[in-house]
């Protein structure tokens, strides 16, 4: 039990709630929400990159044909959902985890 001095002589214990087997599952959907967070943001970023940046460089270098830049309205579709996945994906972990840590720490805004 960690116990904080708040003020004059006044003081407030931090102790932990037991972590019973629905919360453990709160943690288990927060975990793989944001694992499916990373991995929707690096599709999206990796779109973006080749179209936005990659083909119109290789397309204006002309190591590419011209033809190619047709690929980038797909490429910024997939981008954008995947942004738009991504965001659901970290709004869902939050809201279950702080949940989660409601249920170890009640009091968590010392």
């Amino acid at each position: 039990m960690l116990v904080v001095k708040k003020g004059g002589n006044r003081q407030l214990e931090i102790d932990p709630n037991y972590i019973s087997a629905a919360v453990w599952a709160d943690i288990k959907i927060f975990t793989h929400n944001i694992q499916f967070f990373v991995l929707f943001m690096i599709i999206f970023a990796a779109n973006m990159l080749i179209g936005h940046n990659a083909i119109p460089s290789l397309v204006k270098s002309r190591h590419l044909p011209a033809s190619l830049s047709k690929l980038r309205p797909p490429l910024y579709l997939v981008a954008v959902v995947s942004f738009a996945a991504a965001i659901y994906f970290v709004i869902t972990a939050f809201s279950g985890g702080l949940d989660a840590i409601r249920a170890i720490y009640p009091d968590f805004w010392i």
